[in-house]
């Protein structure tokens, strides 16, 4: 039978994003006659159906125990961004580079570490940092999906790996994994990502217990030259991009994070990702919708064969993925209960669907939008507004490449009736770019910036401003109405880029944020009850569990991901050591211990032998541009990797071992020997050994 705790959960399954798995109370896991599946931890979502911490004694919450251990290569700090899972006593997490940590819930003693000894040449590969969203826990088995593209499952009794599968179809090509995989039924379902980096998107479903391959979905069709459709739905997918598409570039549409299951109908479904390059008039010259971008994909679990799907953004050309946490739930609309499944994408648009069918039931902007009027409900598509075409003429648009929400997830109450949403409200200049293929490196087609960090002023913006609701680079917390699909109450403003929701039947939403703070909230009101200053940015959402009576709480913190290689304004990580660490509070708890402050790093010159000419040190800066920048920032930057105009003389000595022949890669660091010969590597150093210019490539194209 199935324990009081989780029939509470599964009348609101609310899903966890691709990302990890939540509130799962060890105290409450009943086992079945055949074994159970604790893949049920993966389907609770961020609503915690226990309420022994509540409104009256939330400000009591202090730290039961903290975990600091994670491995973390060389001397760069990096996201967390997995929230763990809790099954009979023990915690399951991961953190960067795939490494997987099994604790005791109780006190945090660490009791197995499971390092797949993930390639350090990945870092290259992906957008975004070498971070996981969190494990699968099922039957005594731990599924974790590894940065180099791997399924590992591992015992979860002992650490001891059982099988570990290749899931990537092209080791040519800029595949990697952050996402959680997914249990559904019999077999255990993956993506991957790489959507701006030349790759075309799939997800797969493999045996859980044997890790054989039993299906695989194309999301985007590939190049007809090299061969037949794989499957009836490409050939479906096909006829909606031009036949003289840019294949060469892969397409895009990675299903990078959210994948849910729905046990009841034993369908699982995929959000997918934007397209490659970003414009359409780019990727696909003749226009069409290019299914399956940016869609909710609904396939059976066992055959891995379509049941519907709906397209958020047709003709995507802003980066809108539909990869966003999708939650599902049983909720009165009209005179009935529908069976829903509910997202809010990066578009700005809040989707609830019929999960069985796919019937569009509504949808309303929850932040500012602009390159879409309406969703029309007859057609379900969104009405496009002229300010979204920026094939010729630079244009501002709502929201951002980062989106309306992204990854962290929302969580949803079911006695509320609300959904708590982490919004991002930004917008960006768009316009288009011709880039060429470089192996390993972004290509969007599309040059986007945020406005906040393009140095205008009142009286000098841009005529693509005229007209536009005044640019922000803010985010908060919103309690959404999935129903009357309406703002119900909104967070003061926090810094940009903080973290996932969970939400209590004790009436609490709790958040942390890139400030180093735990939030709880009233879940009706908004009200604040209590803040946690812990000294650490967080991206991850929260989660709670249960063991002998005592409720904890637990967070992971850590700031980095997409936001490494430059932390963002009011970040606690520009003023404190970024030190990963996992936080776990209860009722009566002990005082955080903060980080220590920061120490600024003394800009010591070059040795000149390495100045090089002024021709030299002009050509080198282009290099860095194209090659260094998206990492490594311009010379005021403060991020998680290395500021390289403050190198010691140890590492100018190095330069050319750590550029060209990997002397770093196990950190992270590959070698760039295939795109950069010893004189564009001279050139490059030449350029960072001059007196430190006054404007560099500092800001981060892209936010997965």
């Amino acid at each position: 039978m199935i324990s009081q705790c989780l029939v509470m959960a599964r009348r609101a399954r609310g899903i966890v994003p691709a990302m990890t798995a939540l509130l799962l109370l060890s105290g409450c896991w009943t086992r079945t006659a055949e074994g159970g599946n604790a893949a049920w931890a993966r389907e609770t979502a961020y609503y915690y159906p226990t309420s022994r911490i509540d409104a009256s004694n939330v400000a009591q919450l202090g730290v039961a125990w903290e975990f600091s251990d994670f491995v973390v290569r060389g001397r760069t700090h990096r996201g967390v961004e997995a929230t763990p899972v809790v099954v009979d006593g023990v915690m399951y997490t991961s953190g960067p580079w795939s490494v997987v940590y099994a604790l005791d819930a109780r006190t945090g003693k660490l009791l197995w570490q499971y390092d797949p000894q993930v390639d350090g040449q990945f870092a290259r590969r992906t957008c975004c940092d070498v971070v996981n969203r969190g494990v699968a826990v099922a039957d005594g088995i731990v599924y974790v999906a590894t940065l180099d593209g791997y399924l590992a499952a591992v015992d979860a009794k002992s650490g001891k790996e059982l099988w570990k599968v290749d899931t990537i179809t092209d080791r040519s090509r800029s595949y990697a994994i952050t996402g959680a995989p997914r249990v559904a039924g019999n077999t255990v379902v993956i993506g991957n990502g790489g959507g701006e980096m030349g790759v075309r998107g799939y997800a797969s479903g493999f045996d859980r217990k044997t890790g054989k391959l039993a299906w695989r979905f194309f999301i985007v069709p590939g190049d007809p030259a090299k061969g037949p459709d794989e499957h009836p739905e490409v050939t479906e997918a096909r006829k909606t991009w031009d036949p003289k598409s840019r294949w060469d570039l892969g397409g895009g549409g990675t299903a990078w994070d959210s994948i849910v299951y729905d046990p009841d109908t034993n369908i699982v479904y995929i959000g997918t990702g934007n397209g490659m390059p970003h414009p359409l008039w780019s990727r696909s010259p003749a226009g069409g919708d290019n299914l399956y971008l940016s869609s909710i994909v609904a396939l059976d679990a066992d055959t891995g064969r379509k049941k519907w799907h709906y397209q958020t953004t047709p003709q995507d050309s802003w980066d809108y993925t539909a990869t966003q946490n999708m939650i599902l739930a049983d909720i009165k609309i009209g005179d009935r209960v529908r069976k829903v499944i509910m997202q809010a994408p990066k578009n700005g648009f809040f989707y609830v669907l019929d999960r069985v069918t796919g019937e569009l039931l509504s949808a309303e902007k929850f932040t500012i939008v602009t390159w879409a009027d309406r969703v029309d409900l007859k057609t379900g598509r969104p009405v496009i507004t002229a300010q979204s075409d920026y094939s010729k003429e630079t244009k501002l648009v709502w929201p951002s490449e980062a989106g309306g929400h992204n990854w962290p997830p929302m969580a949803y109450n079911e006695q509320t009736g609300l959904v708590y949403i982490p919004v991002l409200e930004a917008p960006m200049t768009f316009q288009m770019s011709d880039e060429p293929y470089r192996p390993y490196s972004p290509i969007q087609g599309s040059i986007a910036a945020f406005p906040a960090f393009s140095g205008f002023g009142e009286g000098d913006r841009p005529a693509a401003f005229a007209g536009q609701p005044k640019p922000k680079f803010e985010q908060v917390l919103k309690a959404w109405d999935p129903v009357k699909q309406k703002l119900v109450w909104s967070s003061k403003v926090m810094p940009f880029w903080s973290g996932g929701a969970m939400t209590t039947s004790g009436g609490l939403v709790m958040q942390g944020s890139a400030d180093g703070y735990l939030t709880i909230y009233d879940a009706r009101t908004g009200k604040v009850l209590h803040r946690i200053d812990v000294g650490t940015g967080i991206m991850a959402a929260p989660m709670s569990y249960e063991i002998d009576g005592e409720q904890y709480v637990a967070v992971a913190a850590g700031f980095g991901g997409a936001l490494n290689v430059a932390y963002t304004p009011g970040a606690v990580a520009l003023k404190r050591e970024n030190a990963e660490r996992l936080i776990v509070f209860k009722l009566g708890g002990s005082q955080v211990k903060l980080p220590p402050l920061r120490t600024a790093t003394p800009f010591v010159p070059a040795p000149a032998q390495y100045r090089g000419t002024d021709a030299q040190a002009l050509r080198g800066a282009k290099l860095y541009e194209a090659n260094c920048g998206r990492c490594h920032g311009g010379p005021d930057t403060l991020g998680g990797y290395p500021n390289l105009w403050k190198m010691p003389a140890e590492v100018h000595a190095a330069f050319l071992q750590i550029v060209r022949e990997g002397m770093f890669a196990d950190a992270g660091m590959a070698s760039f020997a295939d795109v950069l010969s010893e004189q564009d590597t001279r050139d490059i150093h030449a350029f960072l050994a001059r007196p430190i210019p006054k404007q560099a490539p500092s800001e981060p194209k892209k936010m997965h």
